[in-house]
């Protein structure tokens, strides 16, 4: 057992993997192909930011024990996009994911490990026996214990098998940008833009041109202008800066796990805390969590009591004060006004769709994006229905905008035109709602090295290529 938290499981051997595909590897790996080394299954789902978390914690344990321990994700999702195997090669790529992932869309291994939750590691000793499971984040000090302790056991023994595995995949391509995740407008002839994938934030006009680069920020999510500065959240660094054109940084929040977005409301600032399922205010009298328990669910009420899932995307709502903001795990729409949170759209953890309709009928799926209008209409980046949706009178409605890949965010231009973060599609698009057309918004002028430098998960993204 990993520590008195972990699940009790009896020593038996361990099943082997099943699933559509592999991504990382050039040939389906087995259990039995892996004796002789330590292995930690992460039961994981590309929206689930807590596995996020896990990803980047296994980090530590695998530069630890490079030789020792293969970590292998299998990947159970619980959102329809989820089960495409292509979204999950794009979710391995964006999140740098540098192991083995097998794709288990219709959870047969997730059935025969009898995992309950996201994420959930599980430990396989050199001989091919389970020997503990723990659910959650934040168990990296015991994990590393165990496998130290049973690297030392097999090593006595003469059964461990040192080495690397061949991990294969084709390099990235060469976009301007790479998974865009957020997109914002400074009501005039500027946009800032997360490249996410490049870990960089970039300041351009409506031609495409680079204004600004801004480089050396950790996975960049939302992002706001501020004046002459931009507002940029971290999402792996857990902090929101505030950055001048001249590249200096001043930190705003810090300790916000996975801030997602990011919003003005009157004189404070909004943000979103997707990793613990809270919105933030910092103002004249600092930071501090104003909705949201951290437990995750979706209830209304009182800002302090009202539960949240993911909060991952948010804008202002035209008027004196409230955001609107979206609940990507409950895909859910909801509003803080006066702190007091109210669902416009959404019925919980497990309620999902396309359908358009009142707030009964109508359905999102994760969506991650939300913009207001100056006339109350908010437009929606529906992420993995691929879609545009615009909520106005109590409904919802589909923009017939087509080509859309996982859009990510999005913002209102002054002439009422729309900037989308087509993130699967490494691009940025303006569209006009009234047609629904949508143009490329070509950058350049702009480096297309990522800045922090290309690490085994940005360059070993592929698929092998058997099914088992």
């Amino acid at each position: 057992m990993l520590d008195p938290m972990a699940t009790a499981l009896p020593l038996v051997r361990a099943p082997e993997l099943e699933g559509v595909g592999w991504v990382n590897v050039p040939d389906p790996l087995s259990l039995a192909a892996l004796r002789g080394r330590v292995v930690i299954l992460h039961f994981w789902t590309l929206s689930c930011v807590n596995c996020l978390h896990v990803v980047e914690e296994l980090r530590e344990l695998e530069i630890a024990f490079p030789e020792e321990l293969t970590v292998v994700g299998v990947h159970s999702p619980k959102f329809p996009h989820e089960a495409d195997h292509e979204a999950v090669r794009r979710a391995v790529a964006r999140h740098r994911v540098n192991h083995p992932v097998i794709d288990d869309p219709e959870m047969r291994t997730w059935a025969q490990y009898a995992v309950r939750a996201w994420p959930t590691l599980v430990v396989v000793d050199p001989a091919g026996y389970v020997v503990g499971a723990v659910a959650g984040e934040g168990h990296v000090d015991a994990l590393s214990e165990a496998v130290e302790r049973l690297v030392a056991e097999a090593e006595e023994k003469g059964t461990l098998r040192r080495g690397d595995l061949d991990l294969w995949g084709p390099p990235p391509g060469e976009q301007a940008l790479r998974f865009p995740g957020k997109v914002a407008s400074d009501g005039g002839e500027r946009v800032v833009i997360a490249d996410t994938g490049r870990d960089r934030v970039l300041v351009c006009d409506l031609d495409g041109r680079v204004l600004g680069e801004h480089r050396l920020l950790e996975q960049p999510q939302g992002v706001r202008f501020d004046g002459d500065h931009v507002l940029v959240c971290e999402s792996t660094g857990d902090q929101v800066w505030r950055v001048g054109p001249d590249d200096s940084r001043t930190l705003v929040a810090d300790g916000i796990a996975s801030p997602w977005d990011l919003a003005h409301d009157g004189d404070r600032l909004v943000i979103c805390e997707a990793g613990r399922h809270r919105l933030w205010v910092v103002d004249a009298f600092g930071a501090r969590a104003v909705a949201g328990t951290a437990a995750e669910g979706l209830r209304d009420g009182p800002a302090a009591d009202a539960l949240l899932a993911q909060p991952s995307g948010i804008t202002a709502l035209p008027g004196p004060a409230g955001v609107a903001f979206l609940d990507a795990e409950a895909s859910a729409l909801r509003v803080l006004r006066n702190e007091h949170v109210d669902t416009l759209l959404g019925q919980g953890l497990f309620d999902w769709g396309t359908a358009d309709g009142d707030r009964v009928s109508a359905r999102l799926q994760h969506p991650l994006g939300v913009a207001a209008a100056p006339d109350g209409t908010l437009f929606v980046a529906d992420t993995f229905n691929g879609l545009l949706r615009v909520w106005r009178d109590g409904r919802l409605e589909t923009m017939p905008v087509a080509g859309l890949l996982e859009p990510g965010g999005l913002d209102v231009l002054p002439d009422g035109r729309l900037v989308v973060a087509d993130t699967g599609n490494h691009r940025i698009v303006i569209v006009d709602p009234a047609s629904a057309r949508s143009t490329e918004l070509v950058i350049h002028g702009a480096s297309g090295e990522p800045s922090l430098g290309a690490g085994p998960g940005e360059l070993a993204v592929g698929d092998g290529p058997g099914e088992l």
